[in-house]
């Protein structure tokens, strides 16, 4: 199976190279190459228990990349701090890392390599939750790579799953399991995002199956938001719901009470996140050049009526989670490598080809690292790497567009066939 051995090959070379921010060209070069040969070679096929194949396959590539070091993000320090914090009785919304009233905890090397100290939380509390429970197993980002790596290959799993319930080809769960961008981001970087995800695909599933998924869908989303659209499409189900529903709810409640002190300080780290960060915007930064301070708000509402418009519309909640994820991507002012699979995911059951292709050359991105001055944190974001990875997405997107649009239609091929 070359795709599977290609991938091999790849994630021990981008092991070999140690701290992947000091040699970004050589670790954005390989990750290319290795998107870029998974996706030319043939998909691997077995009839002997595929699922199960596809899990382990994608499971020992990610063990690989537990060899290395968490250096493309700094993200998991946060959560081993927060979750070390919470642990201990501290509240992460009342105070940041870089907090005067945090002295004792001024010898934490967790602490120290946090980026942003200044800035208090923004994760939801049953997020808090689980990073204090991983914590308290090990205060080391191991644990959070661990289930992240876990979680993300279970997604591969779970979306062949659906791929199998669908009568469609394992061809998208193998993409997932093979390509860089998820095994970097979860076994590589411990991004929660990964956990969440697992969430999402299991709630598609369930309801494939005909069985009560808004749990996964409520679960994701006190973990990362995001499913919370699919969890709102699910509502629209019949009763049966309503008792998984009523679960969410009281976990919803429960969740942030450790942390109530904290007042209406409880989303000063988020509206921080939201009111000042960006990079590798696609649509954003030519909004902000035409609307300049409106541009965040006028994208919020943009994203959050498409929000709208999708769980009112659509009954399938991939197509939801795909429409959600996809506003997401596209019109945020940060786009992360690992925020693609929110929009990847989903698209890999509808059968939305171009979010491959993105997911394929997003670690482009990570060519920033390049210019990172040591001394000063302080990089520069180019234009062209922005051009290299959404050019193609978008052509690739809008030829479909134009192909479905100007195919005949069901109604058209039966009256051509009688």
């Amino acid at each position: 199976m070359p795709a599977i051995v290609w991938s091999l090959l790849c994630a021990v070379a981008l092991v070999s190279l140690g701290d992947l921010r000091d040699n970004a060209v050589l670790a954005v070069c390989a990750m290319l190459c290795w998107g870029a040969g998974v996706l030319a070679l043939p998909r691997p096929r077995t009839k002997v228990n595929p699922l199960k194949t596809v899990f382990l396959v994608a499971m020992l590539l990610r063990v690989v990349l537990l060899a290395s070091a968490p250096t493309l993000s700094d993200d998991i320090y946060r959560y081993v701090w927060e979750g070390t914090l919470t642990a201990h009785g501290g509240n992460p919304y009342l105070h940041a890392p870089a907090d005067p009233a945090l002295s004792a905890w001024l010898s934490d090397p967790n602490r120290a390599l946090v980026n942003h100290p200044e800035v208090s939380s923004i994760y939801p509390p049953l997020a808090m939750g689980l990073f204090a429970v991983l914590s308290s197993i090990w205060a080391s980002p191991l644990p959070f790579r661990v289930l992240a790596a876990l979680a993300d290959a279970g997604t591969a799993w779970m979306l062949g799953r659906v791929l199998l319930n669908r009568k469609q080809s394992l061809d998208g769960a193998w993409l997932y399991a093979l390509l860089p961008l998820a095994a970097v981001e979860s076994a590589g970087s411990g991004h929660l995002d990964a956990v969440a995800l697992f969430c999402l695909a299991a709630a598609i599933d369930a309801w494939d199956r005909q069985r009560a998924g808004i749990v996964w869908a409520g679960v994701g989303a006190l973990l990362k938001l995001l499913p919370g659209a699919v969890f709102l499409a699910l509502l629209k189900r019949p009763k049966k719901l309503w008792p998984g529903a009523l679960v969410i709810a009281v976990l919803a409640m429960v969740s942030p009470l450790p942390f109530a002190e904290a007042g209406p300080t409880l989303l000063r780290g988020l509206g921080t996140y939201t009111a000042h960060w960006s990079f590798n915007g696609s649509v954003f930064p030519v909004v902000e050049l035409l609307l300049g301070s409106y541009a965040r708000p006028t994208l919020v509402a943009v994203g959050g009526l498409v929000v709208l418009w999708a769980v009112r519309r659509f009954h399938d909640p991939a197509e939801v989670a795909l429409w959600a994820g996809g506003a997401f991507v596209l019109l945020s002012p940060t786009v992360h490598p690992w925020y693609v699979g929110w929009a990847w995911v989903p698209a890999i059951v509808c059968g939305a080809h171009a979010w491959t292709l993105l997911a394929a050359l997003m670690p482009l991105a990570y060519i920033a690292l390049s210019t990172l001055d040591p001394t000063t944190g302080a990089w520069h974001e180019g234009v062209w790497p922005r051009l290299v990875i959404y050019g193609p997405f978008y052509t690739m997107a809008c030829w479909h567009i134009f192909r479905n649009a100007t195919s005949p239609g069901p109604s058209i091929e039966r009256a051509e066939n009688a």
